[in-house]
């Protein structure tokens, strides 16, 4: 299974129209819009999903009401699971505070109840914010990642987790045994590939 993940997108729909070759699924980490309404992120959305089914979180730029919004090919997965093929995806939106004008904020309490009712425990992870340590630094020196996020990665080691939220901290790294990905901000042309064989996932930096 091939899987294009993109975060960050910021209304980039015609960037996403550019992305080479043919995928199973989008895995989309949240922050479609700047313009603060559900029908700019929508229409985000649906550009992504002319690539393939996608299977999303909101992010903080994100209106709240987005984690309801669902079609026969975008799929909400904000503190649920959803079957892909052989694998689940589940995940939580929104971020911890930021010192910006977020629309979609979340505790640390409440991003640990979204994670703790994921059943089953998912395959692939999507939450927008970063766990705690991994991929998460503000200017490359400051942490802001989640303590709940961590927790539960550790504790449930999914194959693949994907996040977003920090333009400058894109990469690939690893929590115990799971793959956390940040494919960078589509809105500057990065995203990221993932190859699903069973257990083995490779994992690909990409730009457009």
């Amino acid at each position: 299974m091939r899987l294009l993940l993109v975060a960050d997108v910021h209304d980039a729909a015609k960037t996403a129209e550019r992305i080479p070759g043919s995928f199973d699924a989008v895995i989309a980490a949240g922050d479609f819009t700047y313009r603060r309404s559900l029908e700019a992120a929508v229409e985000v959305l649906e550009a992504l999903a002319r690539i393939a089914p996608v299977y999303f979180v909101p992010g903080n730029t994100d209106p709240p009401e987005l984690a309801r919004y669902e079609n026969a090919a975008v799929k909400p997965v904000h503190g649920r699971t959803l079957p892909l093929g052989p694998y689940t995806v589940g995940g939580a939106g929104g971020s911890l505070p930021t010192p910006f004008n977020d629309l979609f904020r979340v505790t640390e309490e409440e991003l640990e109840r979204l994670l703790s009712s994921l059943a089953p425990t998912p395959h692939i992870l999507v939450v927008h914010n970063p766990p705690r340590g991994v991929l998460d630094k503000v200017g490359g020196v400051r942490p802001v990642g989640s303590v709940a996020v961590r927790r539960y990665i550790e504790e449930k080691q999914p194959l693949l987790s994907v996040h977003g939220h920090i333009h400058e901290d894109r990469g690939i790294d690893m929590l115990g045994g799971t793959i956390i990905v940040n494919p960078g901000p589509l809105k500057d042309g990065f995203y990221a590939e993932a190859l699903l064989n069973g257990t083995e996932i490779t994992v690909w930096l990409r730009r457009v």
